[in-house]
């Protein structure tokens, strides 16, 4: 099988972390796809900010620091262009975006992509549409979603509607500020029992006081005792505490931010069976199907109102809590590990080659 080097620089961590602490979707993405790949038999070697040198789950993980190799099959740089030379001498070089593509408009960025012209693995259809003509072309382009973890595909319909409780469950800096306010003027008047729960918000103060620390920046100032009551400020939990409090929620509401390129907090909602009303803000559209799953509105007003319907309306919260169970399971980690596998590997692996030298029926 093929040898296969990961770089990523974004954080502290390494595959020991999955499921013990909270994690970004870039780093819970790595690790996924890093042991599925070593499932498959592929020697999988991931260089990230770890403090030493580890072996687990059949994927190894060695510092930045360390020497790299000078060559392996296929080398895939997680978002940064001065990473793409690492790996000095790959057989196939790719950079998986992880974040928005436009972030590689950068001059610097540019020549790095045109002097070693890797394969781009995005994330979405917005992505790839956004590709900016002066970063060199790959045709086709290569359109690869998140896998979604097991433990949020495949469960069964609930047997009745949770109370009227909605959650946030991104970065805060991501338009929570002004969801609050909106939860504030057009939802919480018209649904005076509704509670928001905000998950993400970071580590809470020692005397409990989160508003007191977020408010007028990540959180609107000046709002009253009953608003602040109604919004409960969680800090960050590992990935089974959220999924147990997704799974709880009424729906998730979300206004989006410039810098989604996949949105995995909504997909995996979805695919739990909540609701969404999101705006329509680059990849969003991707992951809610309107009027089906959730709602995606530009319009506050109509988010609100939208909003007020799932949280009072338990015919049509269970419509679509029913359909994003039965049309929004995504693809497993070991699929997306399959197609990456087929994508970058395919004319390297005899197995494949087989297959794609039988003649049509």
């Amino acid at each position: 099988m093929a040898s296969i080097v990961f770089t990523e620089a974004s954080s502290h961590y390494d595959g020991r972390d999955l499921g013990k602490r909270p994690l970004r979707g870039t780093e819970t993405s790595v690790i996924r796809c890093a042991q599925e790949l070593a499932k498959r038999g592929h020697q999988v070697t991931v260089f990230s900010n770890c403090d030493g040198p580890i072996e687990h789950e059949g994927v190894s993980w060695r510092p930045l620091s360390d020497t790299p190799p000078r060559a392996c099959d296929l080398y895939i740089s997680c978002n940064w262009p001065h990473l793409l030379s690492f790996v000095r001498s790959p057989k196939r070089r790719a950079i998986w975006v992880l974040s928005p593509v436009r972030q590689h408009r950068h001059y610097k960025k540019i020549l790095r992509m045109w002097r070693y012209r890797p394969i781009p693995i995005l994330t979405a259809f917005y992505e790839a549409q956004s590709y900016s003509s002066f970063l060199p072309r790959h045709t086709p382009k290569i359109v690869l979603p998140h896998g979604l973890a097991d433990e949020v595909r495949g469960h069964s319909p609930l047997v009745s509607a949770p109370p009227p409780r909605v959650i946030f469950a991104s970065n805060p800096a991501r338009n929570l500020r002004r969801l609050v306010e909106i939860w504030a003027s057009s939802i919480l008047p018209r649904v005076p029992n509704a509670t928001l729960d905000v998950y993400g918000i970071g580590s809470v103060p020692a005397d409990g006081n989160a508003w007191g620390a977020w408010e007028g920046v990540a959180l609107p100032a000046g709002m009253n005792a009953t608003v602040k009551n109604s919004i409960h400020l969680q800090p960050s939990v590992n990935g089974e505490t959220l999924i147990a409090a997704m799974r709880g929620s009424r729906a998730m509401l979300y206004l989006g931010h410039k810098s989604e390129s996949f949105c995995l907090a909504v997909a995996e909602a979805q695919a739990l069976g909540v609701p969404a009303v999101v705006a329509p803000v680059t990849v969003l559209p991707e992951r809610v199907i309107d009027g089906v799953t959730g709602f995606v509105r530009a319009d506050e007003g109509e988010f609100a109102e939208r909003a007020v319907a799932l949280l009072t309306d338990d015919a049509l919260w269970r419509s679509q809590h029913e359909a994003a169970l039965r049309y929004q399971q995504g693809i497993s980690w070991s699929e997306h590990a399959g197609r990456l596998e087929a994508a970058l590997l395919g004319d390297m692996m005899p197995i494949y080659r087989s297959v794609l030298a039988l003649p049509p029926r």
